[in-house]
């Protein structure tokens, strides 16, 4: 059977496929401490957008609103939505979003989501 057989096409597509999509949890911790180590919590929030970049991520700031219990529409803290993009393995790209949350105006905590997209 030639080496460009339709099923040796198939085999490699469903390799490559395979580890698409998602991310280790060991990947992710990696990534929350790469983002800590250089702004650890209690750091002053305004400065991380530039904190981020040097880490690849480009960031935006939002505002999410909530319902009370009195049904009055309210304003929750402002957060940044981080989000940073790298090659990974041949088509694939490797996207990281990473939500950095504030408490007074200092750094709080930080969720980070990442997968494989083919």
């Amino acid at each position: 059977m030639p080496a460009s057989s339709p099923f040796c096409f198939v085999a490699v597509s469903a390799l490559a496929l395979a580890g698409c999509g998602f991310a280790a949890e060991e990947d992710i911790e990696r990534q929350i401490d790469e983002i800590f180590a250089r702004a650890p919590i209690g750091s002053p929030f305004d400065g991380l957008p530039a904190t981020m970049k040097e880490l690849g991520y480009a960031c935006v700031q939002d505002v999410k609103q909530f319902v009370d219990r009195k049904g009055v529409m309210r304003k929750g803290e402002s957060h940044y939505a981080c989000e940073r993009e790298q090659s990974y393995w041949l088509v694939c790209r490797k996207r990281s979003r990473a939500i950095l949350l504030q408490h007074q105006g200092r750094l709080s905590n930080a969720l980070v989501n990442t997968g494989v997209f083919c």
